[in-house]
């Protein structure tokens, strides 16, 4: 039973085969891919929330906050270019930007962030890499799911510089929601036409603005 846990985790096929496949508008499996939109919303919002001088107590910061925006815009490309025609190749785009907003968030959390940035991030981009070459999903899993349980761990752990560490607890409260949805789109397809992976990403993408209203609204903490 313990080396099964260690057997290589292959893409499934039927991923792709998604609840709602409607063309509408000319536009393939419609609903995923306008979906995407709020990405790109969440983005532009990220790039007037960059420009604040009082969210970012050091310049890493503010580059680690600029690689998210980046990788915001990027997954709602990548996902866009996903769905038009849903396959392992083009998933990889799909999930390759993801990995950099991932691993931004868990930097800026990280005290040592400063020094962690870059080996997280192209730890993230590897994971995909590994997994588009090997077929084996379970460095993408780790890193996916490791950061969805490291951030909590270190909110709690290891007391924040800023205020406002509750807008990181909405963040993940809506990443969870965005994997049920994906996890349950033909069950919400009974009640929701377009079943529940659009729901994913309007959650996920939301999860990035409430994130990025924290970063605005944060300041440092003074200590007496």
């Amino acid at each position: 039973m313990t080396s099964a846990l260690f057997q290589p985790i292959p893409q499934d096929p039927l991923y792709h085969l998604f609840a709602d496949r409607r063309t509408l508008f000319e536009i393939p499996n419609f609903w995923n891919v306008v979906s995407n939109i709020p990405f790109f919303l969440a983005a532009l919002w990220g790039l007037r929330v960059l420009r604040l001088r009082n969210s970012f107590s050091e310049p890493w910061e503010r580059h680690a906050f600029a690689l998210l925006v980046a990788g915001t815009a990027m997954v709602g490309a990548g996902s866009t270019y996903y769905h038009l025609d849903p396959c392992d190749s083009r998933l990889f785009w799909d999930r390759l930007p993801m990995t950099v907003v991932f691993m931004c968030l868990l930097a800026s959390t990280i005290r040592a962030g400063r020094y962690l940035l870059l080996p997280l991030v192209l730890t993230g981009l590897s994971s995909v890499i590994y997994w588009r070459f090997s077929s084996d999903l379970r460095l993408y899993a780790l890193v996916q799911f490791g950061c969805l349980l490291a951030v909590p761990v270190l909110l709690i752990s290891c007391p924040s510089r800023y205020t406002g560490s509750a807008w990181i607890w909405g963040t993940l409260t809506l990443y969870v929601a965005a994997k049920l949805a994906e996890m349950f789109d033909r069950q919400i397809s009974q009640f929701i036409t377009m079943g529940g992976h659009p729901l994913k990403h309007l959650a996920a993408a939301g999860a990035i603005l409430v994130y990025e209203i924290g970063i605005s609204r944060r300041r440092p903490k003074t200590y007496r």
